[in-house]
């Protein structure tokens, strides 16, 4: 430490100067005078130098220029640290982008994400995505088939729908979607269709109401030689209608069964009986089938007691012939039809030479037997 007064050397403690006695003060050992007097010896000797080389003397730098030098310094790091910093962030960007495209677990979760904020379209978007990476996923094909079916895309929500079935026979909720999109499109036959070959009973119940029995026909099909009455059942009570010819038994072709009549098949023909229960909401069953062929036979011919000859006392002659039918007969060897004489019972003989003529007709098939006849010849 110096004296202020003097500029002699203090020791350390002193409060007074032990040269010139002033009060001792702390100043700096940094001289301004003597750093000014350096600057001026520097300045004249670089003007020396230049004046020997035949150089200009430049101008001092301001103070302003050499504080600006550290400024552009540290603006200049900053802008290649920040450019760095982007670059390192566009990269990983780059990485988890890609990861997260590989990723099924975030697709679904931006999906859900997409749903809170009631945007289904964008939400789709990443459910397909996700379908990709896992096509056989039954969870997110639902949740698809959940957002068409409120947009009333009815076709790609049973598309989806299907498809969770084939994966999985048993998902009742998949079953319930589809019988509601039916409903909605009033295509109860679907619901029938769909229904077909489902065993479990849990799943039988989701479509009570929609299923119809068919009807049950009465006689086996096959081929007949006699008139055939067939009746029409319905377990459920439901209305029945039905064609002969083949035709499908709609309200259009159909006609409606009267448990109280029969159907009769009594001409020669090949009949195709097609039948359907209609319940009240108008769902019709399976179509019940029965094919028959009626080759009616002919009644054969009558027996005759006696059969004709001759005879020389009273005599009364019988007809017999198959249950059901009629005898028609005449004596004058006429043909006999069903305006001639009805049989009753036996009947005298008349005299003379006779021929008794004799027809056998099925009252159910109109049919006959053909003329029968014999001759009588009586003289008593």
């Amino acid at each position: 430490m110096k004296c202020v007064k003097c500029g002699a050397e203090m020791k350390e403690g002193c409060l007074y100067c032990s040269l010139c006695g002033h009060e001792a003060q702390i100043v700096p050992d940094y001289n301004v005078l003597e750093d000014d007097y350096l600057r001026a010896l520097l300045k004249e000797e670089g003007k020396i130098q230049r004046k020997e080389s035949g150089e200009k003397t430049p101008p001092l730098p301001s103070k302003k220029k050499n504080n600006m030098v550290p400024i552009l310094i540290v603006s200049i790091i900053l802008v290649v640290v920040i450019t760095i910093g982007v670059g390192v962030k566009l990269v990983i960007d780059r990485r988890n982008a890609k990861k997260n495209e590989s990723s099924y677990d975030y697709q679904v979760s931006m999906a859900e994400q997409e749903l809170e904020n009631l945007n289904q379209e964008k939400a789709l978007t990443y459910y397909e995505k996700a379908l990709s990476l896992q096509p056989n996923d039954i969870k997110v094909r639902m949740e698809m088939a959940r957002i068409y079916l409120e947009q009333k895309d009815y076709d790609s929500s049973m598309i989806l729908l299907m498809e969770v079935i084939r994966f999985d026979r048993t998902n009742q909720d998949a079953y319930k979607s589809l019988i509601r999109i039916y409903e909605e499109k009033k295509d109860y036959a679907g619901i029938v269709d769909l229904a077909e070959g489902i065993t479990d009973v849990n799943l039988l119940e989701l479509f009570e109401g929609y299923l119809v029995a068919k009807p049950v026909i009465s006689m086996e099909e096959g081929e007949y030689e006699e008139p055939l009455e067939i009746t029409l059942f319905s377990v459920d009570e439901d209305d029945i209608y039905f064609t002969t010819d083949g035709r499908d038994p709609d309200q259009k072709n159909g006609k409606l069964y009267d448990p109280q009549k029969p159907i009769l098949l009594e001409e020669n023909g090949n009949y195709e009986i097609k039948a359907v229960c209609r319940n009240d909401k108008g769902i019709y069953s399976k179509v019940a089938t029965a094919s028959y062929s009626i080759e009616l036979a002919p009644p054969e011919y009558p027996v005759v007691t006696p059969d004709g000859g001759r005879i020389s006392e009273p005599m009364q002659v019988t007809i017999e012939a198959q249950i059901g039918c009629e005898i028609y007969y005449t004596w004058d060897g006429t043909d006999p039809t069903k305006a001639s004489e009805r049989y009753e019972g036996p009947m005298d003989i008349p005299g003379g030479n006779n021929i008794l003529s004799v027809l056998v007709v099925d009252e159910k098939t109109g049919l006959d037997s053909g003329v029968y006849r014999t001759n009588f010849i009586y003289y008593p």
